[in-house]
C-alpha cells in the first residue's frame, strides 16, 4: 500500500480513499474483488482503524465500493442502467454501456395458460402459452434472470437460437415491440434464484414485470425479470417538477 502524508491539510482518511480509488481504477484492484480487511488496512496503512472506516464509508457512498454483511467489502462493478424513458431490451441497454451482453437459454415450453396470461394476453380461458426461462448476462456475469409467456403463435420461435436478443428474432420475423408496461417492485432469492445470480439466498432483488405490445397495441409477450440490483438500476428522466403546497 501507499504511504499517507501527514504534514499536509489532507485529512488522512481523504487520501486512503483515493490511493484505493486509484488503485482500482488502474485494474491493480479488480471489479468485484473483495479488498483487504479494516485491520489488514490499518497496518498496512499505518493508521488507525477509525480512519480506515472513514475512508470506505467515502468510497462506498460513491458506489465504489459496496459491502456485503458478513462478507466483506468489494469493489463495485458497472452497473447497467436501463432509461424507463424508453422501450429498450436488456441486450440494448447493455451494449449503450459499451458492455458485452450474452444470454443462456433455460427451457421454453407450451403450458396453459394463466390467469394473468389471459388478461394480458387477451387470451380465451382454454388457450395455451410459450412459457420461455432465460438468464442473461453483462460481460460473462449474471445478472438477471427472465421468464416470458408468449401467445401460442409465436410457436416459431422454437425453432430460433434463443441465446440470442428476443427483441433481434422478433424483428428478424417483421415483428416490431414499439410500447410496453412496466411494474416494478423487490422480492427476495429463492435457492434456485440464487444460484442461477450466483447471489445468497433471501437477498433482495429487483422484480420487474413486463408487457410488451407491437405497433398497433398488440400484446406479444408478458413476463417478469428477477434482477440483481448490486449489477442494474432504472433511471427515469423527468422534465417538469411539481411542487406540493
Amino acid at each position: 500500500m501507499s504511504e499517507v502524508v501527514r504534514d499536509t491539510v489532507v485529512p488522512l482518511y481523504i487520501q486512503i480513499a483515493g490511493d484505493i480509488k486509484s488503485k482500482i481504477e488502474r485494474k491493480e484492484i479488480l471489479a468485484n474483488s473483495r479488498i483487504p480487511t479494516e485491520l489488514e488496512l490499518s497496518s498496512a496503512y499505518g493508521v488507525s482503524r477509525i480512519t480506515i472506516r472513514k475512508a470506505l464509508e467515502l468510497l462506498v457512498d460513491e458506489e465504489i465500493l459496496v459491502r456485503k454483511q458478513r462478507i466483506g467489502t468489494f469493489v463495485s462493478d458497472k452497473k447497467i442502467s436501463r432509461s424507463l424513458n424508453s422501450f429498450m431490451g436488456f441486450s440494448q441497454s447493455c451494449e449503450l454501456e459499451g458492455s458485452r451482453p450474452g444470454t443462456k437459454f433455460l427451457s421454453a415450453e407450451l403450458v396453459k395458460a394463466m390467469p394473468s396470461d389471459i388478461k394480458y394476453l387477451r387470451l380465451q380461458e382454454d388457450d395455451k402459452v410459450i412459457r420461455m426461462r432465460r438468464l442473461r448476462y453483462c460481460n460473462d456475469v449474471p445478472v438477471v434472470l427472465e421468464e416470458n409467456h408468449f401467445p401460442k403463435k409465436f410457436a416459431y420461435l422454437l425453432a430460433e437460437d434463443l441465446n440470442r436478443s428476443l427483441h433481434q428474432i422478433l424483428r428478424d420475423h417483421g415483428i416490431e415491440l414499439s410500447s410496453g408496461s412496466k411494474t416494478i417492485g423487490v422480492c427476495y432469492a429463492t435457492r434456485e434464484e440464487a444460484e442461477w445470480l450466483e447471489i445468497k439466498e433471501h437477498d433482495a432483488l429487483i422484480l420487474s414485470k413486463d408487457i410488451a405490445y407491437d405497433a398497433v397495441g398488440d400484446p406479444i409477450y408478458s413476463g417478469k425479470e428477477i434482477i440483481n440490483a448490486d449489477r442494474y438500476e432504472y433511471k427515469i428522466l423527468t422534465n417538469s417538477m411539481v411542487r406540493e403546497e
